[in-house]
Order: C-alpha cells, then structure tokens, then sequence
C-alpha cells in the first residue's frame, strides 16, 4: 500500500484550487459537499465557478504566498502543475495535481456518498476505470437513506453506553441495528417498527452474554474459499484461536481488534483451555483449524454446555483433467511447416 486511507476534516479549513476551467469545477463539486472554505487562482472562470457564492475568486496571477495556510491544495492548470507541487510541498501542504498522480502527494478516490456514510475507492492511479467501475456497483448496492441511519444510530450512542458493556454485546447490539429488522424499518419509513424493534434490542442485550465456539476449518490457504458464513464469523470473533499455520491472508480477515491466540495445531496444545476460558466468559470465540475440527476440542466444549458450531471450508477445485485428441497426419505436417 503505497496511499495510506485516510479522512481530513475540512470544515472551515482553507483549500486552493489553482485553475477556473472544467478540471477544476470538478475539484470544487467534491468539495462543496465539504464545509472547506474553497479559494481559486486563476485568470478566468468557468460560469458555474463564477456563480458558486461559496467560491472565493483571490487571485487572477499565481504566486507561492497564496498557498500559505491552506489545508490541501489543488492545481487544475497544466501550465502550472509542476510549479504549483513543488511549491506546495516546501510548505508542507499536500497537492493533488490534476491527472498527475506522480508530482502529487495525494491522490483523490471514486467516493460513494451517503453523508455521513462515505466510501473511498482508490487504485493507487494505476486503474481509475476500475474503481469508477467499482463505485458504481457499490453505489447501487446502498440505500440513499444509509446515511440517515446512520445518523439515527449516532442519538442512541450514548444510552448503549450507558447500557450495554463494550465488546460482544454492543458490537451484537449494533450489528443488529444496521443489519436487522431496525434498519429494514428504518428504510422502510416505518417509524413504530424502527422504535419498536430499538426498545427489543435493547431488552434482548440486556440479558447475560452467551458464549460460542465456531469451529472453521480450513481445506485450503485460498480466503476465497471461505464461505461467507465463516467469514461473518471471524468477523464477529472476540477472540481467535488459529493454527500457527494459519495464512495470513484469512486472518487479516477478522476484525483488527479481535484478541489472536496462536497454537500448535496438534492436541493438548492449550488450544481447548482457551477455548473453555474465553466462551466460558461470555465471549465469542472462533477455533480455525488448517487440518480439520479436533473431536477433543468440540468433545470438551460440548461438555461444558457451551453452544458450539462448525463451519467448513469449500474444498480447493481439482486440477483440471487434460485430454489429448489424436490429430491427423495430415494436418500436424501442416501445423509442423506453419511453426517453420
């Protein structure tokens, strides 16, 4: 990962646009969906530009003192790109020169908006059709009132605090919220179901946490074959309990938060005293086995009347069976003085 991810608060905060034509009104839109203050350098501009109030006009002539103090700056002028990043980064100002990822020190991403609900899709400038590509089957995929959710979710924070204990019951509480029946309501404009189904999430995270082991196993290293189910799972997991041959790949997985507790793979490696200690306290643990589910580790989980499950992988396709058909003499002689 070359561009690291990352969100700038820009409310109130000056950004420079360098350049009036098309190639800066499009810089200007994203950033009128933001609180920035937007200010432009350039002889002309563009007739949407001119008539945005939030666009303050500073300067027809560039020069590098009109930088100074902008959070991020923009050079949308092919005549002045190079100077305007050079001049950029002697400030310590990050730029963004139009389609010239290699003079930037940022780069802008396809976004999906759904305010407060935003989704960033970068390619690193290598594939920009890629990631519209990509924005587009993510856009589609999203509710527009995603975002009003979202901020629903935002006037409850403080009462699930108050409420509900970090960890497994709260990420419990708001996995349901935004992926149950409260958030088909929501979407639905349903407003006695959404308060209604609120009231039961609450009620039902009330009660004492329940423990779980969801035992994966792994028939190959390929993430892809995980199923999805398995997936979810190592995604919900307070704690994971993996071979040390586990890849990497699949752990990277689970949520980056979640405690990772490295075994041997082989039996009485202390994999089942995890596995009894941390469903035992309440928590929701996933055993990932490279070489099938130990009978013992499910045996002693069994025993101790903690709830269980076991999830396979899809098995690794076989190689694909080769057949040769004969070929006539006639046409190998033919093909043999081709290659010739």
């Amino acid at each position: 990962m070359r561009y690291f991810p990352i969100f700038v608060d820009l409310e109130n905060r000056p950004v420079t646009v360098v350049g009036g034509t098309e190639e800066a009104l499009r810089k200007v839109r994203l950033l009128l969906k933001t609180g920035a203050v937007i200010n432009v350098i350039a002889p002309a501009l563009h007739e949407e530009l001119a008539a945005e109030p939030r666009v303050n006009w500073i300067a027809r002539g560039y020069h590098a003192g009109l930088l100074e103090g902008a959070a991020l700056v923009y050079s949308a002028d092919a005549t002045l790109n190079e100077r305007v990043a050079e001049d950029a980064k002697a400030l310590g100002i990050p730029v963004n020169a139009v389609d010239n990822p290699d003079i930037s020190s940022f780069i802008v991403p396809s976004i999906v908006d759904r305010d407060p609900v935003v989704v960033a899709i970068g390619t690193e400038g290598t594939a920009p059709i890629l990631g519209q590509g990509l924005r587009a089957r993510i856009d589609a995929m999203l509710p527009h009132a995603l975002g009003d959710l979202a901020v629903a979710a935002a006037s409850l924070r403080g009462r699930v605090a108050e409420t509900i204990p970090a960890g497994n019951r709260r990420r419990s509480f708001w996995y349901r919220f935004f992926f149950g029946e409260v958030r088909e309501a929501f979407l639905a404009g349903e407003p006695c179901n959404y308060q209604a189904g609120v009231e039961n999430l609450f009620a039902a995270e009330a009660q004492a946490p329940q423990g779980r082991v969801s035992f994966v196993s792994l028939g190959s290293e390929d993430p892809e074959l995980l199923t999805i189910k398995a997936q979810r799972k190592l995604q919900e997991a307070d704690v994971i309990v993996h071979d040390r041959a586990a890849p990497r790949a699949i752990l990277e997985l689970a949520r980056r938060d979640a405690v990772r507790v490295a075994v041997k793979g082989e039996l009485y490696d202390g994999a089942t005293d995890v596995l009894l200690a941390e469903a035992g306290a309440g928590k929701l643990v996933v055993r990932l086995s490279v070489n099938g589910v130990s009978l013992e580790e499910t045996v002693s989980v069994a025993a101790e009347g903690l709830a269980f499950e076991t999830i396979p992988t899809v098995p690794p396709p076989k190689p694909a069976e080769v057949i040769a058909f004969p070929v006539r003499e006639d046409i190998r002689e033919e093909i043999l003085r081709a290659a010739s």
